[in-house]
């Protein structure tokens, strides 16, 4: 992901980077508990990824700060989508969440037959998102809190 001329990566050693789209230079490291297979979203300053360490983070993307983590009982392998402030991603404990950008408080969750491995798609008001089960749920983006 690049964002202002910076270009945020996570890698296989757990680390979400952020470095200088022009000179290379790495502007800061923030260390996750293991890998990180899926590409970090941004919005409103914030980067937001998940970790194999079975959390959902939200970084400071000036600073390299945390700013909150979300435990998820398993693996994350898709990326996360933000929209109208609301994280969404998808887990290997066949877990659908939405999640407060801002707090880090999980808003509602579905589940679905098998693990998710697809990043969440929303459009119009509604999340997609393919399960290991063979099936596409789309899914009210408005769902009301279940937990």
């Amino acid at each position: 992901m690049i964002v202002g001329g910076t270009v945020f990566i996570g890698n296989d050693d757990g680390n979400l980077c952020a470095v200088n789209a022009s000179t290379g230079e790495e502007l800061w490291q923030f260390e996750t508990g293991n890998k990180i297979n899926s590409s970090p979203a941004v919005a409103n300053g914030t980067i937001f990824v998940g970790s194999r360490d079975d959390h959902l983070y939200a970084v400071d993307a000036t600073t390299g700060e945390e700013l909150w983590q979300y435990e998820i009982k398993r693996l994350i392998w898709g990326s996360p989508a933000v929209v109208d402030g609301t994280v969404f991603i998808g887990s290997g404990d066949h877990n659908l969440y939405a999640v407060d950008a801002s707090t880090g408080k999980e808003v509602w969750h579905f589940q679905t037959g098998v693990s998710i491995v697809s990043s969440p798609a929303v459009a119009d008001g509604t999340v997609f998102v393919l399960s290991r089960d063979g099936n596409l749920y789309a899914i009210s983006e408005e769902r009301t809190k279940i937990r």
